[in-house]
């Protein structure tokens, strides 16, 4: 009796498993479609390939259509997603370890007309281009057409897209100087010489980077050095910091090109993201390391952070014990192309 139980509940499995396992009926089309990021970012002018459309069990192949892109708002079709516009692209890969000179970088990029917004017809996947410089900032509704074998849908915003302006730059860490005794390597530590104070500002105890965007182009970093009362140190006073032997990076190690003026350093850039990329795993990273020697320098200020207490000022004192070099540290990122200022406010006392 029990064998024949147990044949019975093994013939029950056994039906029951294959009937889990029936496929999905050939030209099943959901009405479930989606995308993961929902809502997607973009940003402006940033080249971005999404991932796929999620099927939801629908059967391949799928031909996927833009039907239109609608502002969230006021349900109104945004033509300049539809417009084709002038992008610079690379027609080689941009190396920023050969591709040292402004002939050498036209020889790979061109002009080229492009849609800001393009499906993918098998993937569904968005590809968006640099020419969404051109989209405004808004929400936006998504409305696609899906066929595949055996029916055709259409979904009225399936997903919503984010339009937003870039962020055109980045403090990594903190910039700062060490002071050091003219003619050693030996520095002089004051409490508190490298810690934030504010990092929105770009500010430490000693140092103060300010940056500012001037211009759409052309894309170039003009780096200005002042002493603790605005007056500007000439370009030649902004040194390699010696390592050993060699020299640490500074932003010549990225640009392409740079002139020394009398108020300035300029930088002239291929791309953003500046430092590219390559950069990040190389030795000390985006980090621009450079000295001034005693000839610019009378005397630094010593901050006592200990004793600050905001909003009142920071307490600072003035040490000129003997002639002293130092040596600036900073970091940043641009993702915005252009031409910017860099000015590097140092609590330093100019000959």
């Amino acid at each position: 009796m029990k064998k024949y139980i147990i044949s019975g509940l093994f013939i029950l499995l056994v039906i029951t498993g294959i009937m889990s396992c029936k496929k999905t009926q050939i030209g099943y089309l959901s009405d479930n479609l989606r995308y993961s990021a929902n809502p997607l970012t973009v940003i402006q002018g940033q080249f971005m390939l999404t991932d796929g459309i999620i099927p939801d069990n629908s059967t391949p192949p799928f031909k996927i259509t833009l039907l239109n892109i609608r502002n969230k708002q006021t349900g109104i079709r945004e033509e300049s997603f539809f417009k084709e516009y002038d992008v610079a692209i690379w027609k080689t890969a941009y190396d920023p370890t050969t591709d040292t000179t402004l002939t050498l970088i036209n020889a790979k990029r061109d002009i080229q007309k492009k849609l800001p917004f393009n499906v993918l017809p098998v993937s569904g996947q968005y590809l968006i281009t640099q020419a969404t410089e051109n989209v405004p900032v808004g929400d936006y509704l998504v409305d696609l057409q899906v066929e595949n074998p055996h029916g055709t849908k259409t979904y009225l915003g399936i997903n919503t897209i984010s339009v937003t302006k870039p962020v055109q730059y980045e403090y990594v860490n903190a910039p700062y100087f060490i002071a050091l005794k003219a003619g050693t390597e030996t520095s002089i530590r004051f409490p508190f010489d490298d810690q934030w104070v504010n990092p929105d500002l770009g500010q430490t105890t000693n140092t103060t980077l300010t940056i500012r965007k001037v211009a759409n182009s052309p894309n170039q970093i003009v780096l200005k050095v002042l002493d603790k009362n605005g007056s500007v140190l000439p370009g030649q006073a902004l040194q390699q910091r010696p390592s050993g032997n060699t020299f640490l990076k500074t932003l010549s190690t990225f640009a392409y090109k740079t002139t020394v003026t009398d108020t300035a350093v300029l930088y002239d850039y291929a791309q953003t993201r500046f430092p590219d990329v390559y950069w990040d795993k190389q030795s000390n990273g985006l980090n621009c390391y450079y000295r001034i020697y005693s000839q610019y320098i009378a005397s630094i200020d010593t901050a006592d952070a200990k004793n600050w207490f905001p909003p009142k000022q920071l307490p600072y004192g003035t040490w000129n014990k003997y002639p002293v070099n130092i040596n600036i540290r900073f970091n940043t990122k641009l993702y915005s192309p252009g031409k910017y200022i860099y000015e590097l406010k140092l609590r330093l006392t100019k000959k």
